[in-house]
């Protein structure tokens, strides 16, 4: 006897049988019932759902000889030549093949024809958006006014390629793509009544390469009863369609996470050998990622099409792997599958895709590449290896554009400036401000043992971008937008400053608010080892702190007006400088403090030239604007300022 192919034997010959189409079923059984029964329908949707067969299952209803009734019994004479096609009252005409005109109206010649022996014409039109222009219009006219005695059933899977006049004639019903869990026992009921063994790993496998259709997942089973020997196990599966499988994809997935590149392409060249599809591999993996990425936070819907053998290792990996880095995968594989389709090597694509992710390889700006070239002046100048400088930062931290270099301007023009050494390590060169730890180990707190073994103001100005990473890293997103927009200019006396520009006042107020003063702190310790007060200036209307004239305090929240001050309050008024003669420098302001650690600025303070003297050699510095010049003069131009800038003018 013939072999007859299971989605053909398999096809649904009642109502009942229609699976994952109940309200399209309700609905047409109703119809029958009442004898409400339209003259024209229109079912869409994708291939494979069941339209063809629910239409040939309403004209077997309305011909059967027990009928009209919604439930045909199948053996009448009537029945039976529909299931055969023999049926001179049905019509099923492909539209893809006969798209013209002159087949329509051959249709039209016929449509006035009375029934041959059931009570009503079906006529049954398959893939009707493939008709042309002229001949929608001449069925149109069909559609307008039918005779009593037809009925016609429009069938598509491109629903937006017909006519709106046609749908407005027609009845529409949307078929619905069956789920995995509803395919599955569909081809566990096939397979129980045709005697073939199958694990229902396996089953799982096939539901989910049949992707929402039961004619494919029937044929795919098929195919396999043919293909296996014995029982048809999930590695048969994999080995027909070629599936790299679930094992493959956990290894690739923690191999990107955990930035070992040299397996992942290993795991690359592997699946090359075994003869797998690689843009099917990659296909794939984005699947896995997409469950990944999901199972946090709609669990029903990412193990929707994942059977129960592959669920404990899908929640331990997505248990330790974060979302964001899975969708960070998931956009560099979608890129690379794109360019496999565009003609390229879809092996050199997943490599390339894969090395970057394990590198983390990126296009490095300016700012990177100056802070590891400082870094690396840093290494020679104290002695240590070069193999102990860091690495380059990562893209986030590359954002940052508060690198050291950057950072020295507002340094430089800050009120308390230091001479000699200090006046280099303002001006961005950073040569005496760090010991050997800080140039990459690692290990325990960064410090710049430029004095005292303290940190200096060039290690956190270097490292901001980063102080700012960890803030957003323990979920203080909001600390980190408003610190940002500041500098770190002067670190003396474990105070620390930071200085906004004029613009950003803003932001200069909201810092002196305990929690974001708290939480800076906490950074500020954990990554330096010391937890300084905080203070904040506000820069004058050219953008840098004015060296001459007095800074804009910020309010804080907290502050305690009762602490006396423990020097003078000096004049606020800016003396005059007359020809040969400096200013006279200003005592410090006093600091006063802040509860959470806050302090206000203090004023410029005239240091001691290096002899210890003081009011007249010739190598004190008088104004906070020499050490600028000092460091221009030995540096060349400090931080890409202009002239006037960097003279602290405005």
């Amino acid at each position: 006897m013939r072999h007859v192919s299971l989605y053909r034997k398999w096809r649904p010959r009642t109502f009942d049988a229609v699976a994952g189409q109940e309200p399209v079923v309700r609905t047409l059984e109703r119809a029958i019932e009442t004898d409400r029964v339209a003259h024209a329908y229109l079912f869409s949707g994708p291939r494979g759902t069941g339209k063809t067969s629910t239409a040939k299952v309403l004209a077997m209803g309305l011909n059967c000889e027990k009928g009209p009734t919604p439930e045909p019994d199948g053996t009448c004479e009537s029945c039976r030549a529909i299931v055969n096609n023999s049926s001179m009252d049905v019509l099923e005409m492909d539209a893809a093949s006969n798209r013209g005109i002159d087949e329509i109206r051959d249709l039209r010649d016929r449509v006035n024809l009375a029934p041959t022996q059931g009570r009503m014409k079906v006529y049954i039109i398959d893939e009707v958006h493939m008709l042309t222009t002229e001949a929608f219009n001449a069925l149109l006219k069909m559609l307008e006014e039918p005779p009593e005695h037809v009925v016609f059933v429009l069938a598509t899977t491109e629903k937006h390629k017909v006519l709106p006049t046609i749908i407005s004639r027609c009845q529409s019903f949307d078929f619905r793509r069956p789920g995995v869990s509803l395919l599955s026992e569909k081809l566990r009921e096939i397979a129980n009544a045709e005697g073939i063994e199958v694990e229902p790993a396996a089953l799982t496998l096939i539901a989910r390469e049949g992707r929402g259709s039961f004619r494919d997942a029937e044929g795919l089973l098929d195919q396999l009863a043919s293909f296996a020997d014995g029982p048809i196990t999930a590695a048969r599966v994999r080995e027909l369609l070629g599936s790299a499988g679930s094992e493959a994809l956990l290894e690739t997935t923690d191999a990107l996470y955990e930035r070992r590149a040299a397996d992942a392409l290993r795991i690359v060249d592997r699946l090359q050998n075994e003869g797998k599809d690689l843009s099917r591999f990659v296909g794939e993996l984005v699947a896995h990622l997409r469950r990944l990425m999901l199972l946090p936070h709609a669990p029903e819907v990412a193990l929707a099409e994942v059977g129960a053998e592959e669920r404990a290792g899908l929640e331990e990996q997505a248990s330790r792997i974060p979302a964001a880095g899975v969708v960070r995968m998931i956009e560099s594989l979608g890129d690379s599958l794109s360019r496999a389709k565009r003609g390229g090597d879809p092996k050199l694509e997943l490599e390339l895709t894969f090395l970057k992710l394990a590198r983390d390889y990126t296009e490095p700006s300016e700012y990177a590449l100056v802070g590891r070239l400082e870094a690396l002046e840093k290494a020679v100048a104290n002695g240590a290896a070069v193999a102990a400088v860091p690495d380059m930062p990562s893209r986030a931290e590359e954002a940052e554009p508060e690198t050291a270099e950057q950072a020295a301007p507002v340094e430089a023009a800050a009120p308390e400036a230091a001479p000699g050494a200090e006046a280099a390590r303002y001006a961005g060169g950073n040569q005496e401000d760090s010991g050997p730890e800080e140039a990459g180990s690692g290990q325990g707190p960064e410090r710049d043992d430029g004095q005292d073994g303290l940190v200096g103001v060039g290690a956190v100005a270097a490292r901001w971008g980063q102080v700012m990473q960890d803030l957003k890293d323990r979920k203080q997103a909001l600390t980190a937008t408003v610190f940002a927009e500041g500098l770190p200019s002067s670190f003396q006396d474990g105070v620390l400053e930071i200085t906004f520009p004029k613009e950003s006042d803003f932001y200069a107020k909201e810092a002196g608010k305990s929690r974001h003063a708290e939480a800076l702190g906490e950074v500020l310790e954990r990554r330096f080892g010391v937890r300084p007060r905080l203070e904040f200036r506000i820069a004058g209307a050219d953008g840098s702190a004015s060296a001459g004239s007095p800074s804009m305090r910020t309010p804080a929240e907290g502050v305690n007006e009762d602490v006396p001050p423990s020097r003078p309050q000096p004049s606020r008024e800016v003396p005059e400088a007359t020809p040969g003669r400096m200013p006279e420098p200003e005592a410090k302001t006093p600091r006063r403090g802040i509860s959470g650690g806050v302090d206000l600025a203090p004023e410029p303070e005239i240091e001691d030239g290096p002899a210890g003297e003081s009011g007249g050699g010739e190598d004190i510095i008088r104004d906070p604007r020499e050490v600028l010049a000092m460091a221009r003069e030995r540096f060349g131009p400090v931080g890409g300022l202009p002239e006037g800038k960097q003279n602290g003018g405005s």
